[in-house]
């Protein structure tokens, strides 16, 4: 039994691991590789995998385009607060892809994503901002506020 133990701490370094090959093979080009390394991690649970897994969908990079799928994978990482993904749902909003263009959805995620630090959201939200009026921007910050209280 104490192998389960050993078994048990060496699945996060594996992980990792598997993670930074796919960084690796997507650094070189090989989108191949990156999605064969990220797809096992992203579909259990991994935020990240699912976050880069979302891009290659999104861009079509080693696999045909595919908006809805890019948005799935986008919604379970920023499920599990991943700043990038709630970023890259608000890009997805903000062009319509795979969804109803909606300015104000789009600012709603890039409010979220920037409420956790990240800059380009800041960026994005405040473009977005200049496309919206008053009462839409008061919506989009009241549904990010929503929804950053269930998500606790």
């Amino acid at each position: 039994m104490k192998f389960v133990g050993i078994l048990v701490a060496l699945l996060p370094v594996v992980a990792a691991a598997d993670f930074d090959a796919g960084c690796k093979a997507f650094e070189r080009g090989d989108f191949a590789a990156a999605l064969q390394e990220w797809q096992p991690l992203a579909e259990q649970g991994h935020a990240q995998a699912q976050f880069r897994l979302g891009c290659l969908f999104a861009y079509g990079q080693g696999v045909s385009a595919d908006h809805q799928k890019a948005l799935e994978l986008f919604r379970e990482a920023a499920e599990q607060g991943d700043a990038d993904a709630l970023n890259n749902l608000g890009g997805m909003y903000a062009l319509g892809w795979g969804v109803e263009n909606d300015l104000v959805e789009a600012y709603t995620w890039f409010e979220l994503a920037a409420a956790k630090g990240l800059e380009i959201a800041a960026r994005n939200q405040a473009f977005v901002a200049e496309l919206l009026t008053p009462r839409e921007v008061a919506e989009a910050e009241m549904r990010a506020r929503l929804w950053a209280e269930e998500h606790r």
